[in-house]
Order: structure tokens, then C-alpha cells, then sequence
């Protein structure tokens, strides 16, 4: 009965104007009087659409035909411009209601979209004002359950390393937890997607008994939509959630990548302390053990040979001790931001320092040192930079063959020194190149990971950089240091 009433006012309205018209014909010949009949079926249709306004524009025209057309009272029209006239009303009442529905639906359709966004923006500002992250979640999926058309929604989280979990939203069976965590691991959604931030149902989707799976930066949101066809102010709300929901989730996952790397920089933090007071307590005992066993290797102790043979063995435990211990106090001291003593020095020099002190190790390989004699010195802390020579070279050693070749040289390019430490001897493997830099990593049965772990800081602290790359002989170590900065004269 309520739908008809729009359509009794408007035929109602016609027969009163038509009864105001016969009067005012009555007592003068006023021309016009039918513009009244545009005034009601222009207003009938703001109030109430184009199908009244179109019953209303009819009547009117049967109504004017039939009492103020010659020949009156009848539908006959007595010539050609009574009929124009006639149809000339019919077109004008037609067009007026059209614009006017027009008019009215496009104004129906502004104050729901302004409703849906200034609900959207309070939801918006409340959740993200809400500190708890699944607490924002929540209000999300309660306000997308409130659409006539979404059933079911969900949000559920794929965290790295971690199962699936349903955060908020309905209750989801295993099944359908396992095929979010599918959508999300392979970025393809199942039954709808969102193109330009508006919600498209795909064809397997309408009327099925399935859920939709939409993945999302921090998981996935899995819905299921009844109706076949939604309204589009619904589908439109929707996608405004599910992007709200996007950007909450991938919220709740920095949060989480903050919280675990303040745990691994705190891990980080007690381990370098627990390796440096460890390197300060041994670097007193360990001395203490090489001065004993200098003195028994003495003549004047006294031992046999099978003894003095034995304190050898020990003596040279002790020194790797000892070099260990060293490298373990110069790594906790560099992450803890060593400042370094820079003054200019030829590189050469360095190298000669290095090669010295490894000279017994050195017997047997040719070291080939290939360093221009006008090279540019670098401007570097001696006693680190010292270290890194060694360290490689060491390294070279420990893979290159028992006559195998090493070759050091230098090059200066631009406002850096590029050197090089190179041996004969099988090729790293690709996967390695970037992880022989760790600290602890190492390929060798007796090695601590930690020479080419300081090579990497103590180049990184001098503003420079390392890699390490295979060659046609072996591998090569290539690194850059500072050279010496030159003030110009004025």
C-alpha cells in the first residue's frame, strides 16, 4: 500500500489541477493554465521518482485531451495543433520528470556516499587511534558484518615463519585457514578482487557457498558475500574496509619486525659485551701461559726432546688462543664504534709489515706484490689496516695449494685506493660470496669466522667497501681504502 500512495497523489493531483482549470475557464479565457500540470509532475518526481511522475504526465495528458481539446469529451483532437500541443505536454512532463529523478537520485546517492565517508573517517581515526592493533582489527570486521550482503569476514595473519591465525572476525574452519595461507603465500585471491580500490566479485564467487580470500600486505581477509548482486554503496564501503584493514595489518607487521629486531640488536648487544669481557679476562692468563712455556723451551730447563717437543705443540695452541682472543676483543671493540687513530701511510709499507710477520707461513708460496711506485699513501689507522692485511692473506694461505701463488697490488682510482689479495686455489661458491663476511661463518674445519668478519668492519669504518669475487686463478679479495686528502693551494 505505501508504494501505491505516490502514485494516488499523482493522478490525485492531476484531477484537482484539471477541476482548477475548468473553473478558471469558467470565468475567463486565460491561455497557459497547463504549465500546472509540468509544476506537479516536476515536483511528484523530486519526491518520488520517475514511475509516479511518469503515471502523473499521462493522466495529464488524457485528462487535458479529453476536457479542454476540441472536441471536448472526447479523445479525438480536432487538428494538427491541438495534437502538437498535446504532445508537446507529454514530452515536456516526461523529460521534467526524467531530469528531476535524475536530479533526485544523484542527490540520494551524494548524501549516502557522504554518510558512508564520514563513517569511514570516524572508524578511521578510531582505529588508528587505538594502540592495540587487533582492537582496531575488530572494529573493522564488525563494521563490515553491519553490510546486508557480507555474511562472513575475517582477518587472518600471516606472520613470517609462523602458522596462519585467524585475528578477528568470524570463525573460520582449518580448511579455510589453510587456503588463506595458500592465497597469501602465492598473491592470488580467490572469488573477488579489488581493482582501483573497488570491489570486484569474480564469476565463481555469487551465490556460492564458498568464501572469498583477498591476500593483503600482512595477511588475508576472507569474506563471503550472499547476495548475487550487492549494492553498489555496499561494495564501494567494502573495499574502503578492506583497505583500512591492508593498511592496519601491514601496521601490526612493522610493529612486530620493530619488537624482533629490538630483540635481536638487545641479543646482539649482550653477546658483544660478553665477548669483550671474556676477550679482557683471557688476554692476562694466556700471556702469563706464553712466558711459562717460553722459559721451559729454554736449554737451561733441562727437558728431553720428546718434552721440549710436546711444550712446542702447546706453545703454538696458545698463540691461535691467544690470536683467537685477539680477534674476538678488536670485533666487540669495532660494533662498539672504535674510533680510529687515520695518518697517512704508503700502503706498501703496510704490506711489507704484514708480509714480515707472516714470513714463516709464507715459505713455500710465491707472493707476488704488484704496487706502482708513485701510488697515492692512505689515510688509515696502521694497526687495523695492518689487520686486514693479515687476515686476508692468512686466508689465502689456508686455501691456496701447498706451492700455490698469492698476488697483492693496489691501484689508485679517483679518491680511493682499490687493493686486491688473490690466491691460487678453488673458487667460492656463488651462495658464499656475500656470507664469508658474517661473523662466526667460516667453511674450515678449524676456523672461527671472525678474520674476515673484522676485514669487512675495519674497511666499512674507513668509509670503504669489500667483496670478494672468483677469478680465473682463485679467489680474489678486493677492497678500498681513503687516500691521503689534498688541500689545494689558494
Amino acid at each position: 500500500m505505501g508504494r501505491l500512495v505516490p502514485y494516488s497523489i499523482a493522478v490525485g493531483g492531476v484531477i484537482a489541477i484539471t477541476l482548477a482549470i475548468a473553473i478558471v475557464t469558467s470565468l475567463a479565457n486565460v491561455a497557459g493554465l497547463s504549465a500546472f500540470y509540468l509544476l506537479l509532475v516536476l515536483w511528484i518526481a523530486a519526491r518520488w521518482g520517475r514511475g509516479p511522475a511518469l503515471a502523473g504526465s499521462i493522466a495529464a495528458f488524457l485528462l487535458y485531451d479529453f476536457f479542454f481539446v476540441p472536441p471536448v469529451g472526447t479523445f479525438a483532437v480536432r487538428g494538427p495543433s491541438e495534437l502538437f500541443e498535446l504532445m508537446v505536454l507529454l514530452a515536456v512532463a516526461l523529460v521534467t520528470s526524467q531530469l528531476a529523478a535524475s536530479i533526485r537520485r544523484a542527490r540520494a546517492a551524494s548524501e549516502t556516499l557522504a554518510s558512508d565517508s564520514r563513517v569511514l573517517y570516524e572508524l578511521a581515526t578510531a582505529a588508528l587511534r587505538t594502540p592495540q592493533v587487533t582492537a582496531a582489527l575488530s572494529m573493522v570486521s564488525e563494521r563490515a558484518l553491519t553490510l546486508a550482503s557480507v555474511s562472513r569476514f575475517a582477518l587472518v595473519a600471516v606472520d613470517s615463519g609462523k602458522e596462519a591465525t585467524v585475528l578477528v572476525g568470524s570463525d573460520l574452519t582449518a580448511e579455510e585457514v589453510r587456503q588463506a595461507a595458500w592465497a597469501h603465500e602465492n598473491g592470488r585471491s580467490v572469488g573477488i578482487a579489488i581493482s582501483g580500490g573497488e570491489v570486484k566479485l569474480m564469476k565463481t564467487h555469487p551465490g556460492a557457498a564458498t568464501a572469498a580470500y583477498l591476500p593483503l600486505a600482512g595477511g588475508v581477509a576472507v569474506m563471503r558475500i550472499e547476495s548475487n548482486r550487492p549494492e553498489l554503496g555496499e561494495l564501494r564501503m567494502l573495499g574502503a574496509l578492506i583497505g583500512l584493514a591492508d593498511l592496519l595489518l601491514d601496521r601490526r607487521r612493522a610493529a612486530l619486525e620493530s619488537e624482533r629486531a629490538r630483540g635481536f640488536e638487545a641479543s646482539d648487544k649482550l653477546k658483544a659485551a660478553i665477548l669483550s669481557s671474556l676477550s679482557h679476562e683471557l688476554k692476562s692468563p694466556i700471556a702469563s701461559l706464553r712466558a711459562g712455556l717460553t722459559a721451559l723451551l729454554a736449554p737451561q730447563a733441562g727437558l728431553q726432546p720428546e718434552q721440549q717437543e710436546l711444550l712446542v705443540d702447546l706453545d703454538r695452541q696458545a698463540t691461535r688462543l691467544d690470536r683467537l682472543v685477539g680477534d674476538m676483543l678488536a670485533l666487540s671493540r669495532l660494533e662498539a664504534g672504535l674510533e680510529l687513530d687515520r695518518e697517512p701511510h704508503g700502503f706498501a709499507e703496510l704490506v711489507g709489515t704484514a708480509l714480515y710477520q707472516l714470513r714463516s707461513d709464507l715459505k713455500g708460496h710465491e707472493v707476488a706484490v704488484k704496487l706502482a711506485d708513485d701510488l697515492p699513501p692512505v689515510e688509515v689507522d696502521e694497526l687495523q689496516v695492518g689487520r686486514v692485511l693479515t687476515n686476508l692473506v692468512e686466508n689465502a694461505l689456508e686455501w691456496a695449494p701447498a706451492s700455490g701463488a698469492l698476488a697483492i697490488g693496489a691501484v689508485a682510482r679517483d679518491s680511493v685506493l682499490e687493493a686486491w689479495v688473490e690466491n691460487d686455489g678453488p673458487a667460492i661458491a656463488p651462495v658464499d660470496l656475500d656470507r664469508i663476511f658474517e661473523t662466526f661463518w667460516t667453511r674450515r674445519a678449524r676456523g672461527s669466522g671472525l678474520g674476515l668478519a673484522i676485514c669487512k668492519r675495519v674497511v666499512e669504518a674507513h668509509g670503504g667497501t669489500i667483496r670478494a669475487e672468483n677469478m680465473r686463478r682463485g679467489p680474489r679479495f678486493t677492497f678500498t681504502l681513503p687516500l691521503v686528502r689534498v688541500t689545494a693551494r689558494p
